[in-house]
């Protein structure tokens, strides 16, 4: 048996600033990554099996797709019996699906005894995600390319209250969105798909609506999103901040406080 924990990330800022040849959006953004995670357990077997305490699909999914490419990569035919708790949640645009598919890679890397340096992230970035690069990388850092590139380490080291809905987004929908500016400026205050998200979603625009009621106006301009989901944050809340939102939790909502992590492997 293997045990494995899987961190999750969050988008400091997030700028969509080109185009490239291939038809992807070029970005400029800072991942942090912070402590929460996912646990995940491995054990070799002659079919492939995923159980897990949230519903998906046994066939798609991160894992099982990390499986598959490294066994096509590097010519194996291998399977898992994979155990997953999920405590990442789902779609909100915290990593949590990327995270699963890197720490397989990872997992199958110290299995046959490979270095993971070896391991493409332009060619993963294009074939199983691009966020999976950055935890592949293992440390919170700027990006650039598609999000596989890292020019820079940088954490923040901060604390960090998230808000996370219960509501899916498209991350495919906002690429497509006609809404989408592109901006070569890099704005380190700004998410580019905020505005969009909030004006195209309407599930979006009626929780914020409601959750900023009786919010102060500071704190609702503190309120930044992360990467392409519906998870909100607010970096090193004070006190008052963490005790007013606590006490707004309602059943289409999750809080959690968190950590920055400068490095994870």
């Amino acid at each position: 048996m293997f045990k494995y924990k899987s961190c999750a990330k969050l988008n400091s800022y997030l700028n969509i600033t080109g185009k490239l040849a291939n038809g992807y959006h070029a970005l400029n953004t800072h991942f942090q990554l912070i402590d929460l995670f996912d646990e995940i357990e491995f054990s070799k077997s002659k079919t492939f099996s995923l159980k897990s305490n949230t519903e998906l699909s046994e066939q798609n999914n991160s894992i099982s797709n990390a499986i598959n490419w490294f066994n096509k990569k590097f010519n194996f035919d291998q399977n898992f019996n994979v155990s997953l708790k999920k405590n990442i949640p789902i779609g909100g645009g915290l990593g949590g699906g990327s995270s699963n598919c890197a720490t397989t890679l990872k997992f199958l890397c110290e299995f046959h005894s490979i270095s993971p340096r070896i391991l493409d992230f332009n060619e993963i970035c294009f074939d199983l995600g691009a966020d999976v690069p950055i935890f592949l990388h293992g440390k919170s850092a700027f990006a650039e390319g598609c999000g596989h590139i890292f020019p820079k380490n940088y954490s923040h080291n901060s604390e960090y209250l998230l808000i996370v809905p219960n509501i899916l987004i498209s991350t495919k929908k906002l690429f497509r969105s006609t809404e989408l500016k592109i901006n070569p400026k890099i704005d380190k205050t700004q998410n580019s798909f905020f505005s969009i998200i909030t004006k195209e979603n309407r599930e979006f625009h009626d929780f914020m609506k409601i959750f900023c009621l009786n919010l102060p106006k500071n704190t609702q301009k503190k309120l930044k999103l992360s990467g392409t989901g519906s998870t909100l944050f607010i970096e090193n809340p004070i006190k008052d901040e963490i005790q007013l939102i606590m006490g707004k939790i309602e059943n289409n909502f999750r809080v959690f406080q968190v950590k920055g992590l400068e490095y994870y492997h």
